[in-house]
């Protein structure tokens, strides 16, 4: 071809659009202002067949929606002014391009060709970067025109610099550093929560470390190093776009409760989700397939998503945070609006509609970090909430279960007072009669008056126990076992008087407690009325329970055993999750053993034991004979 009409042609567009870029005396240039466009007719054309053609300064005058599938042209005229040999190297910053040929033109002749990109990667790259790289030595004084062309998988333009040798070498120490950073924080992160994931059980861990993990798998593909060192997990960058997405959307609903909260955005992220699912696998296969038109009206339709996605969890956890009075809200929102105002800014850097003296590559990457951290900073806030809240559960839980045993408690007492009270009422009436017929003396009155009296101190003897066992002081107090055990017996007799069952005590009554009482005693009430419970419905010929404490290293061990068929194995490991029963909901709360662990070893510091014996179950508490009062 005419070399002499591409230089002339060159020459004169040079002229026309003032586009010859002076280098020689700076080590870095941003050359986006001094490029001029074109598009590709064909896909294997060469700089020798671009002569006559229309150059333009503006991409967008010729890349219309019928022009998305095809290869594109840029030009760069370049003038070395200084009077020493310059050694440049054009760097690119966007790294996921299909493919990049660089054809370097000296006086009318080329001189270099290199073909880069995701399918062509040039394995020889300057400095073993994971960036593209193409090399421009200049003679002093001397001039050359550069041509790049490009085919994208979508409108983003690339953004080129023209650096010294000297210069990238400080950038990519100072780059290497960085990126170490990075990937070693994000690293961190995901194992940390991973394992308060497994410590804790809380779901919005999981999603947080699925978020992190895809996002990592992004910034490996974005930065070049799934082309450079996992070539045949390229599928896997694919994916990731999406996939973090996905699990930072699953965080959100989790972390903020949005399905009980807001239940409308809740709804509105799951059809995210869905899109985002969707839209991944199809811009997979594109990719996969070269369908560049598809690809960008793809990548248009989801920037615009994208947009929308951040302003509806900007307004939800606004909303949250001031209307709910929801304080994770106000973290998360103070975060995500930083996060939307600055990614925002990526797609515009990268459309060349914004600038910034920062490498885009740095302000996404600490932006991310900078997200993750603030995320796990959220989650160990939500998990001090959630333990608060769960606290009061617990304390709520504690009273509810003492009302219902004192509701029980006040029924069985009603029934057994009805017999005392019709006691003293035949006492009365039979003073009465005797009075009128005039043959009540003293020695019978005597005996009637102790009679009642004896009923009574067995009345008020009732109400004592009752009133101390739900007292609510939490105040500490000596006493010993045999004290417990007697009161803790008068309220099991009130409900247990006419069984047969067959209840016997060995207990040591020379050692001393300082304790709470009332928490021992509730704690011993609810595993003997397992027991009888338990023989009661098994039918047993001899029922019988056995309590035996016993003083054992600075310890009182209670062992409480009974014949009544003990727990079935495979609900040995549930037995003490609250509202887990196996009684009949009319019988049974399931709070019971629930509580019982709650009890001792949070009240009483001390612990369970469950184990299943010949024909029966022992129950075994052991507790500090010294309560630790905690501040």
């Amino acid at each position: 071809m005419n070399f002499k009409l591409l230089f002339c042609w060159s020459f004169f567009s040079g002229i026309l659009f003032a586009n010859t870029l002076k280098v020689g005396l700076e080590e870095s240039y941003q050359v986006q202002k001094n490029i001029s466009y074109t598009l590709a007719e064909n896909l294997d054309e060469t700089p020798s067949e671009l002569d006559k053609r229309v150059w333009s300064k503006d991409k967008e005058s010729f890349n219309s929606w019928k022009d998305m599938d095809k290869a594109y042209w840029e030009k760069i005229e370049i003038e070395n002014i200084s009077d020493e040999k310059k050694e440049y190297y054009f760097q690119a910053e966007n790294q996921f391009t299909y493919a990049i040929t660089f054809y370097l033109v000296k006086n009318n002749k080329m001189v270099d060709c290199i073909v880069d990109g995701v399918i062509h990667k040039n394995k020889n790259r300057a400095f073993n970067v994971n960036h593209m790289i193409f090399p421009l030595i200049l003679e002093a004084n001397e001039k050359a025109t550069v041509f790049f062309k490009i085919r994208n998988y979508n409108k983003i333009d690339i953004r080129f610099y023209l650096r010294s040798k000297e210069y990238l070498l400080e950038f990519y120490q100072t780059y290497n550093f960085i990126e170490g950073i990075f990937f070693g924080g994000m690293l961190i992160m995901m194992v940390y929560n991973l394992f308060l994931y497994f410590l804790l059980h809380f779901r919005s861990y999981i999603y947080y470390v699925f978020y992190t993990f895809w996002l990592i798998v992004y910034f490996i593909g974005l930065f070049g190093f799934s082309q450079r060192y996992f070539e045949g997990y390229v599928w896997m960058f694919y994916m990731s776009s999406g996939a973090f997405f996905v699990a930072l959307t699953l965080f959100i609903q989790s972390i903020l409760n949005l399905k009980e909260k807001l239940p409308f955005i809740n709804k509105i992220l799951n059809f995210f989700i869905f899109y985002i699912t969707i839209t991944t696998v199809i811009n997979s296969f594109v990719l996969e397939n070269h369908l560049f038109l598809v690809a960008n009206i793809l990548f248009n339709f989801f920037f615009l998503m994208v947009l929308f996605y951040a302003g509806l969890i900007v307004f939800s956890t606004y909303y949250l945070a001031y209307s709910k009075k929801d304080v994770v809200a106000q973290f998360y929102a103070f975060i995500w609006t930083i996060v939307s105002i600055i990614g925002v800014t990526i797609p515009l850097v990268y459309l060349n509609i914004a600038e910034f003296s920062i490498h885009s590559d740095y302000i996404f990457q600490f932006i991310m970090l900078f997200e993750v951290l603030c995320f796990s900073f959220v989650l160990a806030y939500k998990i001090k909430v959630i333990q608060k809240e769960k606290e009061n559960q617990e304390l709520l839980l504690v009273q509810q279960s003492k009302l219902a045993s004192m509701g029980e408690m006040i029924s069985t007492i009603a029934h057994q007072w009805r017999q005392p009270l019709s006691e003293i009422n035949g006492i009365v009436l039979e003073i009465d009669v005797d009075s009128r017929k005039e043959i009540l003396n003293q020695t019978t009155l005597d005996r009637h008056l102790n009679e009642i009296e004896g009923v009574t101190a067995y009345l008020s003897g009732t109400i004592h126990d009752f009133m101390n066992f739900f007292k609510h002081d939490k105040a500490l107090n000596g006493f010993y076992m045999e004290d417990a055990i007697k009161r803790m017996e008068n309220l099991l007799l009130l409900s247990y008087k006419k069984t047969n069952i067959n209840i016997q005590y060995n207990i040591d009554n020379s050692t001393e407690l300082y304790s709470y009482q009332s928490e021992l005693i509730q704690a011993l009430l609810i595993v003997m009325n397992n027991s009888i419970d338990a023989v009661l419905s098994q039918d047993r010929i001899n029922p019988k329970i056995t309590l035996t404490s016993i003083l054992m290293n600075k310890k009182m061990v209670i062992n409480i055993e009974d014949n009544g068929g003990g727990i079935p194995l495979e609900i040995m490991d549930k037995v003490y999750n609250p509202y887990f029963t196996t009684k009949h909901k009319f019988e049974g709360t399931g709070l019971g053993l629930y509580i019982l662990k709650m009890l001792v070893e949070q009240s009483l510091q001390g612990s369970v034991y469950l184990k299943n014996k010949k024909d029966g179950l022992l129950c075994q508490l052991v507790i500090p004979l010294t309560i630790i009062k905690k501040k």
